[in-house]
């Protein structure tokens, strides 16, 4: 059950991506911190998502 567990570090690094993007100025700089945020919250997503359509599949077994 590594889903989970892969969910939970992408968010975290989504975080730490946005925090980084509130404290730095240069605004190229700024802007890929947020897409990186935004890359890691995708993934975080999908994980979720496939958590929840896999736990149905083992809960039946």
């Amino acid at each position: 059950m590594h889903g989970h567990d892969d969910a939970a570090y992408f968010r975290h690094r989504e975080l730490q991506e946005l925090a980084t993007a509130e404290r730095i100025s240069d605004p190229l700089a700024k802007r890929l911190h947020w897409e990186m945020a935004q890359q890691y919250a995708a993934r975080a997503r999908l994980n979720e998502e496939g958590l929840q359509v896999q736990l149905p599949l083992s809960q039946s077994e």
